[in-house]
């Protein structure tokens, strides 16, 4: 019998499989919390409970798969202050502007930061929770265009990239650079052999305000240097950029991640087709609308639509509402573990 590892991987590596894989993006709710006890206050440097809440979430509501995070930690130490009381988080004041002198910070100390450890401990504890067969993937960073906006502000980094575009670049160049180091020196000291695959959210990237041109030029040479040094570890990487990025899916896909996943915002059949078969399409299941204030048959009906269009990884099409009630988690995993359809290996299968 295959494992939940076994289907996992051989889905994001466009092998063979029996049917599509149910996975997730940031999976915390309230109804977590309450069931399992755990704080939200100090979660993000609490190891074990990044880990429990995980694994509880994939036994109750059936994933095949768990994932951990810890988005915000490189910001932190480039030195941003992070509100976590907030409903969504977020970086209380910019360090820079595009003018300034960007100067690497002291990676001898990176291990020893409070939340490297956090993001290392935290799946090292998963992969115990999850045992040999479980899929455990990893979240530890925005991208790089994203961590630029954090950093000098999202709005200067739109209007940046038509008044002062060789700032924007060597801005974002500084952070994929420091990206790369603290990546290299997380999978090098127990990341590599706890997880299968670590995804990248961009969000600023979106294709609703980036054309394929502007990608090409301001988000690709970057986010295919990460993602150079995620693979060249041996796991497999997961690209996510919200918005509609139907247009810019062929640059997306160039970025060298093994996955990609879209919101849904795109017609799900359409992309499949651009995509042609030459990476694994995750999504696209609405996180609001059926997710959160649609019934499980909704539930139902949008992910068979994804299946039917081709996807061989069915998630939300971004992060999942903290209100979003269990029984339309369930009904998600329960229609795709349903689902008799099956995927021949792609264009780029490592089999």
């Amino acid at each position: 019998m295959v494992t939940e590892r076994e289907l996992y991987n051989a889905a994001i590596k466009m092998e063979e499989i029996e049917r599509p894989v149910a996975t997730s993006l940031t999976l915390i709710t309230g109804e977590m919390f309450g069931a399992t006890g755990i704080s939200p206050v100090g979660l993000f440097d609490n190891p074990k409970g990044l880990a429990q809440l995980a694994k509880y979430g994939h036994d109750t509501f059936g994933f095949d798969s768990c994932e951990i995070f810890n988005i915000w930690s490189h910001v932190e130490y480039l030195g941003a202050e992070v509100d976590y009381t907030a409903d969504q988080p977020y970086v209380k004041n910019h360090l820079y502007t595009l003018n300034d002198e960007f100067e690497m910070p002291d990676m001898d100390k990176y291990l020893d930061y409070h939340k490297t450890k956090t993001s290392i401990a935290g799946t090292v504890e998963l992969r115990k929770l999850a045992g040999p067969d479980g899929a455990v993937n990893c979240i530890n960073s925005w991208g790089p265009l994203t961590c630029a906006g954090h950093l000098v502000g999202a709005e200067e980094i739109m209007i940046g990239m038509a008044m002062d575009p060789d700032n924007v670049k060597r801005l974002t160049k500084f952070i994929s650079d420091f990206n790369c180091e603290a990546y290299r020196l997380e999978l090098e000291n127990g990341q590599a052999e706890a997880i299968d695959s670590l995804s990248m959210a961009e969000p600023t990237a979106t294709g609703d305000m980036i054309s394929p041109e502007m990608f090409e030029e301001f988000v690709q040479p970057y986010v295919k240097q990460e993602h150079a040094v995620i693979r060249s570890t041996g796991i497999t990487s997961m690209l996510h950029i919200c918005g509609n990025t139907t247009m810019n899916l062929p640059a997306m896909i160039a970025c060298g991640s093994n996955a990609i996943s879209v919101e849904q915002t795109v017609d799900p059949y359409e992309i499949v087709k651009i995509a042609d078969n030459r990476v694994c399409m995750f999504g696209n299941v609405g996180p609001i609308q059926p997710l959160w204030q649609g019934t499980p048959e909704e539930v139902k009906v949008d992910v068979e639509k994804s299946i039917d269009a081709g996807f061989r990884m069915i998630a939300p099409g971004c992060s999942f509402v903290p209100m979003t009630p269990g029984a339309n988690l369930k009904a998600m995993t329960a229609a795709v573990k349903a689902s008799k359809k099956r995927f021949a290996k792609g264009k780029n299968s490592s089999a």
